[in-house]
């Protein structure tokens, strides 16, 4: 297997060689779109692409049936091999193959998180009312809004992303919240005092997909479908830009779980997340 860096020469054929597993990869795809650094198409004897893999601090991966080829672990291994690695992020299958992979060099994750990975059915709109008190307003936010949200981007990342052992930082907080406003699209509820009360945003804009995330409510206001409302208005907004909603709740969170099926999202693959 050879593996050919992503480029302007191959990268409308990667696109299109993405789109085909693009549910479980949409980060991926939005990467390749917006031509970051470190992918890498897997090619075999013949130049036909195998999978894709992005070898940053996080790596994310495609990599439909060929983690069945014996000899790709070896392929892998010395591809990976000296590179700092934080994370794997991915399809379930993928993910495991990579950690098994590492695991022959010694490399073992402290921490794995296992999800759902649930897709919006094409052209599906969920019917979501709210009644909203008096002044309460969604709102999409902008750069003015960080110092305002970074309450509600903390509680978040402390509850859903943090690994346990791994110290909290404020100032990556912050650099995320930052990539998000500049780079996706973020609403956020706001009472009638410009208080933010609850949050949801894209995390990936692919081909044909989009990813949502950073779903959370105060715990003070939770039980009043907040979130509901949030999702549901991002996933109009998705939809009318013709594409579908993609996103993973943890196995564990049956709460979500039970959020996102009642706005018609149904399961199509699992997905781990592997932190090093």
């Amino acid at each position: 297997m050879t593996f050919v860096p992503v480029d302007d020469s191959n990268r409308t054929h990667v696109l299109l060689f993405l789109a085909q597993y693009e549910k479980t990869c949409v980060s991926l795809a939005e990467n390749v779109r917006r031509k970051s650094s470190d992918i890498f198409a897997l090619t075999d004897n013949k130049k036909n692409i195998r999978g894709i893999i992005g070898a940053r601090h996080t790596v994310l991966h495609c990599l439909p049936g060929i983690v069945r080829i014996p000899e790709l672990k070896t392929d892998i291994a010395s591809f990976l091999y000296n590179k700092t690695i934080s994370c794997i992020n991915g399809e379930a299958e993928g993910t495991r193959f990579l950690v098994d992979t590492l695991g022959k060099n010694g490399i073992k994750p402290v921490q794995e998180n296992y999800y759902m990975l649930m897709t919006m059915p094409e052209n599906m709109h969920p019917p979501v009312t709210v009644a909203l008190p008096s002044g309460w307003r969604i709102l999409h936010c902008h750069e003015k809004d960080v110092d305002a949200l970074m309450n509600l981007q903390s509680a978040y990342e402390k509850e859903e992303v943090l690994p346990s052992g791994r110290m909290f930082m404020p100032s990556i907080v912050r650099q995320n919240l930052e990539h998000i406003i500049r780079s996706e699209y973020l609403l956020a509820l706001c009472d009638d005092k410009s208080a933010f009360i609850a949050k949801a945003n894209t995390n990936a804009i692919g081909i044909n997909f989009v990813q949502i995330g950073g779903v959370y409510t105060d715990p003070r206001y939770r039980g009043n479908h907040y979130a509901s409302l949030l999702v549901s208005t991002l996933v109009r907004k998705i939809n009318t830009v013709g594409k579908q909603p993609v996103l993973f709740v943890k196995d564990s969170n049956s709460i979500a779980k039970k959020l996102y099926l009642s706005l018609g999202f149904i399961k199509s693959a699992d997905f781990i997340i592997a932190y090093f």
